[in-house]
């Protein structure tokens, strides 16, 4: 900044006529149009390098929320997950999607192209939407822990719970989530954490 004033100062100083006025309000424009440039370029730079910390560690924070299972995998929420939920031997798919206002979790089963709707709106544990999820996964482990709690909401204890079959992993980042998984005939949700 001391640099553009000196030269602003000895151009206004020789300058003598029009023509030399004219040109000096060019440089000075011409300076100054290059530092704004290089202060916008740096800025920039920042911020996408900031970004990228930030996701980073998003990544990093997500990963180690699955770090509690033996085998977990990661997704992104626009990924379809494929795994056989229901233990029926066929691949099944999952997708989680916002419809309009609400939002959930189709499983479509592979053997009979049955697609159900966990979620958008509709009471599912003790919730009926999904649209604070943040990250969502694959857990293929056998079993997990599940958080119980008193009829106040209180966290009372914890319970392990078998898993027969691949397991939909849910989670809000610095927050937590749990498990939906396919138990006696029926889709459930197995609290992780309160």
């Amino acid at each position: 900044m001391k640099q553009t004033i000196y030269i602003l100062t000895f151009l206004i100083l020789t300058g003598c006529g029009q023509s030399n006025s004219e040109q000096t309000q060019n440089a000075v424009s011409d300076t100054l149009n290059d530092q704004i440039s290089d202060t916008t370029i740096k800025e920039s730079s920042d911020f996408a390098e900031q970004n990228s910390t930030d996701e980073n560690l998003t990544e990093e924070y997500r990963n180690q929320s699955l770090s509690g299972f033996e085998k977990a995998t990661l997704y992104a929420l626009t990924d379809t997950i494929t795994a056989d939920f229901n233990g029926d031997g066929f691949l099944d798919k999952a997708i989680y999607k916002k419809e309009k206002e609400t939002s959930g979790i189709i499983i479509i089963h592979g053997k009979t192209n049955e697609q159900v709707k966990i979620g958008f709106g509709k009471q599912f544990a003790h919730m009926t939407e999904f649209d604070w999820v943040d990250y969502w996964g694959l857990v293929e482990d056998k079993e997990t822990s599940e958080t119980t709690f008193t009829e106040d909401g209180d966290v009372l204890d914890s319970k392990t719970v078998n898993l027969k079959n691949p397991s939909i992993a849910l989670g809000k980042d610095e927050v937590g989530g749990g498990l939906i998984t396919y138990l006696n005939g029926k889709y459930v949700w197995i609290h992780q954490t309160c």
